[in-house]
């Protein structure tokens, strides 16, 4: 919370650098790859753009990641249940 009393413009960028930071365990619970990646991207990525753009580009870029992460995490899962066939 004491970013927002600080430099409440850029919380959207602690909240997006916070979430993608809870991303790490469950890629060791997991052993996931998208998790481990998008644990390391997103944080960084939030950082550099939270830096240099306003809020709603670094919300917008993580909607994006979101949707990615998705796909990559569905990949995954598809690729997990051909292995265990």
């Amino acid at each position: 919370m004491w970013a927002f009393s600080a430099v409440p413009a850029k919380m959207v960028m602690v909240y997006a650098m916070v979430f993608g930071a809870h991303l790490l365990p469950y890629s060791w619970l997991y052993k996931s790859v998208g998790y481990r990646a998008f644990a390391i991207i997103i944080p960084i990525a939030a950082l550099v753009v939270g830096c240099l753009y306003p809020a709603q580009i670094v919300a917008i870029m993580m909607l994006i990641f979101e949707v990615v992460f998705v796909v990559v995490l569905n990949l995954e899962n598809k690729a997990l249940s051909r292995e265990a066939k």
